[in-house]
């Protein structure tokens, strides 16, 4: 007898309802009988249903392969409880019942129903047959067990899938076993599908289109001695809805089958892809597996399948199918079986010369980042150029790449802070048009609240996270803070990653296209990338240490004075005499007596701290640097003489109130500074720090801890 192949998708909706009904039309007849007939009502109905549970689940699991459903079999058992409680009052005294009950639907249901559920019980319960409502006591009894379980069950629940990371609905694609990815859509193929990389740059892209080269061949060599009329090779796909797909098919001309989808509950594939075994059938049984063409399923007279494994793994899986008269007389299994070695062959060459141009493109892709960053380097120490920061010109070269590979309309570069609390954009870089782009750095103390995103989530977790379709189907948290977010933006891949130096953060690709998605294979890519951005931060963090030796002072890590007269030259060297500027020269007074009565460490206490004065109250367009032994310099952008005065006057009040304590004594010190401005004071780099000098000298005569400004001879 053969029965009807239901389509896939009424077949999994009958499947997953059909204990659940049976289950509430059982409780429902159980109520209907009278009460002389309730325990042989329930036993009878208890029988059928489980007869029927043992034929449709377990009778045909050794021909079909099906694994049971936990839902529907939780349904059942459900009900029995509820059955057992009604009928034996020892059972309904014990509180076993919602005991179990209650923890069980929080585990295995969503919020929603499980709450709908456990309302439908709790009123069974308080409303047996036995007991009838057995009273205040007994219903609120049944009632706070019902509120303790559900709530006990849904916290054990939320720490689990946080524990585990399934709460966000996806596993990190992390390195792939497999190098060789099977295609998110099937229907794209060819160099032009490598998200706007030039052609032939693309290695996966290159070396998928010579496996399905090289398969094709396998196919069709086969075709003939197997004695089949089509034959596919099948893989799985990570689309959901679409669980395994024909990625080859031979004879080339039956194009209709090439990326046909198969539902996985297909047997012969399944025995395939996870028995790992043949299947053979010819006959009527070979018309009960044909596959939907047109109207309706193909009834072909043979059917075979064998599994491709490739150390050990399944990698798909090659079906034959015959619809000629008489039986297969071909030796098609073994012939199948030949082939399937062959295409394993290939995969595991092709994953071979993949693994080695990877290799290859990483220390290229590290050799162009190292020449980026020597540049840099060039640059930051160049006599008479302004210093650059060597880490900016590595993520500004990272940004770029990935935005090209992945053709994303924007790339942010995250770093987050110890707590992973609050995260800042240290670089964008945003697509202007076909070609066109614009990198930029972000404000550094623009730090932005991460709480409630999958931002937050994913520095936290340390697992990558690929949103497509979001303007179509909005996500329940934010992605990015709303400082960082855009409304048109339509698909987000977010990687974490920790770099050199204690660096933390996440990489954000966003794009507009509403038909583009990021896959597990632009996450690869970006973990490529990542590395080589991680050693790049590493080498440049060895350069700004190699700078900041060579340009700052070891003890009060203010510039020294060489560094402090060439960038002063330089900012000389731009000004005109319409904007005024400043220069302040400070000497604090009395330092010889500080180090004569205390030591020198304690000289070096209060070097150290008045620097930490001046670092705190400049600007960020300011200079300050330390001018040699007790002598400091600043120099005031943009500032005129009352500004000038004004700072001069905050830094004298606040070193003279600060306290110092050496050997049991408190101690206090003071400062005399010196003013010259720009351009009535002069314009050169020389006569503006030799004015500023007479000036301080002026106040040191006229009994120190005060502020003179320079004035010249009538």
């Amino acid at each position: 007898m053969r029965f009807p192949i239901l389509p896939p998708a009424a077949e999994r909706t009958a499947r997953k309802y059909f204990l659940p009904v049976i289950a509430f039309l059982h409780l429902s007849s159980f109520h209907a009988l009278p009460l002389e007939n309730w325990t042989t009502g329930w036993v009878a109905s208890a029988f059928a249903v489980s007869g029927i549970l043992l034929f449709r689940d377990f009778g045909t699991s050794r021909r079909e392969h099906r694994i049971p459903d936990v839902l529907s079999h939780a349904a059942w058992g459900a009900a029995g409880l509820l059955e057992l409680h009604a009928l034996f009052p020892l059972v309904a005294s014990s509180r076993i019942v919602p005991a179990v009950l209650f923890p069980a639907f929080s585990f295995l249901l969503p919020a929603f129903p499980a709450g709908v559920s456990a309302l439908v019980s709790l009123a069974w319960l308080c409303w047996s047959p036995s007991l009838g409502f057995a009273g205040t006591g007994t219903s609120a009894s049944i009632a706070l067990m019902a509120a303790l379980g559900m709530a006990g069950g849904r916290v054990v629940k939320n720490r689990l899938t946080a524990q585990t990371g399934r709460q966000f609905a996806q596993e990190p694609p992390g390195l792939a076993r497999s190098l060789v990815v099977p295609r998110e859509n099937p229907g794209e193929s060819g160099p032009g599908n490598s998200h706007g990389g030039p052609e032939g740059y693309d290695i996966l892209t290159r070396r998928e289109d010579e496996l399905r080269e090289g398969i094709q061949r396998v196919l069709e060599g086969i075709l003939p001695i197997a004695g089949a009329d089509r034959i596919l090779y099948v893989i799985r796909s990570h689309q959901q809805g679409s669980p395994l797909v024909a990625r080859n098919v031979t004879p080339s001309g039956d194009d209709a089958w090439h990326c046909q989808e198969i539902p996985e509950t297909y047997v012969p594939l399944r025995e395939a892809l996870v028995f790992r075994r043949e299947f053979f059938a010819d006959w009527e049984e070979a018309a009960r597996w044909g596959l939907p063409r047109g109207g309706g399923p193909e009834k072909p007279s043979g059917i075979a399948s064998v599994p491709v494994l490739s150390d050990g793994i399944e990698e798909g899986a090659i079906l034959a199918f015959r619809f000629g008269e008489g039986r297969w007389v071909e030796p098609v299994v073994p012939v199948l079986q030949m082939g399937a070695f062959f295409i394993a062959r290939e995969i595991t060459e092709t994953r071979r010369r993949y693994r080695r141009e990877r290799v290859f493109e990483r220390q290229v892709g590290f050799n162009r980042l190292a020449g980026t960053i020597a540049e840099a380097a060039e640059k930051s120490t160049a006599e008479g150029v302004e210093s650059a920061s060597p880490r900016r010109m590595v993520y500004k070269t990272a940004a770029e790449q990935i935005r090209f590979q992945l053709h994303a309309d924007r790339v942010l570069l995250v770093e987050a802070d110890e707590r992973k609390m609050r995260g800042r954009v240290v670089w964008e870089t945003v697509r202007r048009g076909e070609d066109e782009a614009s990198s930029e750095p972000h404000d550094e103390d623009a730090w932005v609240r991460l709480a409630g995103t999958y931002s937050e989530w994913v520095l936290k977790n340390n697992i990558h996270r690929i949103f497509s379709g979001v303007r179509t189907f909005p996500v329940k948290h934010p992605i990015l803070p709303p400082e960082w977010a855009r409304e048109d933006e339509e698909a987000y891949l977010l990687s974490p990653f920790e770099g050199a130096g204690g660096f933390r953060g996440i990489l954000v690709c966003a794009s507009r296209d509403a038909e583009s998605s990021y896959h597990k294979r632009d996450t690869e890519m970006v973990l490529e990338i990542l590395t080589i951005m991680r050693m790049g931060i590493s080498h440049a963090l060895h350069i700004e240490t190699l700078e900041e030796q060579a340009t700052s002072d070891g003890l009060t890590k203010l510039l020294n004075q060489r560094t402090f007269l060439q960038r002063l030259s330089i900012v000389l060297e731009r000004l005109d005499s319409r904007h005024a500027c400043a220069v302040i020269m400070a000497d604090i007074d009395h330092f010889k007596r500080v180090n004569d009565t205390y030591g020198h460490p304690a000289g070096d206490e209060v070097l150290k701290n008045v620097a930490n004065i001046i670092r705190k109250t400049v600007r960020k367009a300011d200079i300050a640097a330390r001018y040699g032994g007790e002598e400091f310099v600043l120099y005031l952008d943009h500032a005129d003489e009352r500004e000038a005065i004004q700072v001069s006057e905050r830094l004298r009040l606040i070193i003279e109130q600060t306290r110092f304590e050496f050997g049991g004594r408190e101690v206090v010190v003071t400062a005399s500074l010196g003013i010259a401005c720009y351009p009535s004071d002069g314009k050169e780099i020389r006569e503006l720090l030799g004015h500023a000098d007479e000036a301080l000298y002026r106040s040191k005569q006229e009994g120190r801890n005060r502020t003179t400004v320079y004035r010249r001879p009538a």
